[in-house]
C-alpha cells in the first residue's frame, strides 16, 4: 500500500510539472527600428517614410523550399556596383552594352524573385511612418526580412519602386529587437546621367 501511495505522489508531481512547464505558450517579441537615406549632397540622414518591410521567420521560409534571400540581394547588390564601376570607368560601347544587358537580365531575375517572396505564407508587413519608424509584434526566433525603400529609387526593373536590402535579425520573448536601415540615394545617379548622355 505504501508502494503504491509513493508511486501516486510521483505520478501526480510528474503530470503537474507537464502541465505548468508546456502550458504556456512564449510571448511576442517587438521587432523595432527607423528606417532612413543618406542624399548624395549631404552628411544628413532623412526619414524613409513609406520604406517596406517584409519579415519572415526561419521556419517559414525554410518550408517554403524558396530560393536564398541574402544571395539573391546580395548578387545583384555585387553586380549592380561593378555596372557601375565600368559604366564610369570604361569607354568601350560594346562592354558597356554587355555590362548593361547582363545587369538587366538579374535585376529582371530578382524582381521576380521579390514578387515572390513577398507572397510567401507566414510573411508579416509593415510599412514605416511619416518620421521613419515601423513595429512589428512577432513570435520568438530568426527571421529574414526584406527591405524596401519608400525614398530611393533606382533605374532597374528590380528597384523602380524603392531599392532594396535585407537583414537577417533574433527576435527574443517579451524583449524589443532594434534594426535600423540606411539607403543611398545616389545608388544609380551615376548610371542614369550617363544613359541620357549617351542617348540610350
Amino acid at each position: 500500500m505504501k508502494n503504491i501511495l509513493i508511486a501516486m505522489f510521483v505520478l501526480g508531481l510528474t503530470l503537474s510539472c507537464i502541465v505548468d512547464n508546456g502550458g504556456q505558450p512564449a510571448e511576442n517579441g517587438k521587432l523595432s527600428g527607423h528606417a532612413s537615406y543618406r542624399d548624395a549632397y549631404t552628411s544628413a540622414n532623412y526619414a524613409d517614410a513609406g520604406c517596406l518591410i517584409y519579415a519572415i521567420s526561419e521556419a517559414d521560409f525554410r518550408s517554403s523550399g524558396y530560393g536564398d534571400l541574402k544571395n539573391v540581394i546580395e548578387r545583384f547588390q555585387g553586380y549592380k556596383y561593378d555596372y557601375l564601376l565600368s559604366i564610369y570607368n570604361s569607354i568601350d560601347p560594346f562592354r558597356n552594352s554587355k555590362m548593361r544587358d547582363n545587369f538587366d537580365t538579374l535585376s529582371d531575375f530578382t524582381f521576380k524573385f521579390i514578387r515572390g517572396f513577398k507572397k510567401l505564407t507566414g510573411i508579416v508587413k509593415a510599412v514605416t511612418d511619416g518620421t521613419g519608424n515601423y513595429t512589428l509584434s512577432l513570435k520568438p526566433g530568426k527571421y529574414y526580412l526584406l527591405v524596401i525603400s519608400g525614398s530611393v529609387k533606382s533605374d532597374n526593373l528590380a528597384e523602380s519602386k524603392g531599392n532594396i536590402g535585407y537583414k537577417i535579425v533574433d527576435v527574443n520573448s517579451a524583449q524589443e529587437t532594434i534594426q535600423n536601415m540606411i539607403f543611398q540615394k545616389y545608388d544609380m545617379t551615376g548610371i542614369m546621367v550617363a544613359r541620357n548622355l549617351s542617348g540610350c
